[in-house]
């Protein structure tokens, strides 16, 4: 199975036929924006995903674990106070009977 050219080999081949144009008289007036080089009716351009070696990878265990402490101490929020019910507040209880549906509501003072 043939390897697909890189980049800097398509740049090479494209750069070569624009010298050897130039060379033969050839004159460029405008090339309008947009505009390929590389006919796609003809074929269509494939770009290689991984043509080089490897790059090393540059670890940042330390930068994540910096910014989760700074997240949490963001997050965390002093306790406050749990107010309690005044007493003349009711509370809704509902009674159920032996099949668990709901019989009827009632209201306790607490």
């Amino acid at each position: 199975m043939k390897k697909p050219p890189s980049k800097q080999e398509i740049r090479r081949r494209l750069e070569a036929q624009t010298n050897a144009f130039l060379k033969r008289g050839g004159e460029i007036l405008a090339v309008p924006p947009g505009v390929s080089a590389v006919d796609e009716a003809i074929s269509p351009v494939k770009t290689p995903i991984f043509t080089g070696p490897p790059q090393p990878r540059t670890p940042v265990n330390d930068i994540i674990e910096t910014l989760d402490r700074r997240r949490e101490a963001k997050i965390k929020r002093p306790a406050s106070r749990r107010t309690s019910r005044q007493k003349t507040q009711r509370r809704k209880q509902i009674v159920y009977d032996d099949f668990g549906e709901p019989l009827r509501i009632i209201y306790r003072d607490d």
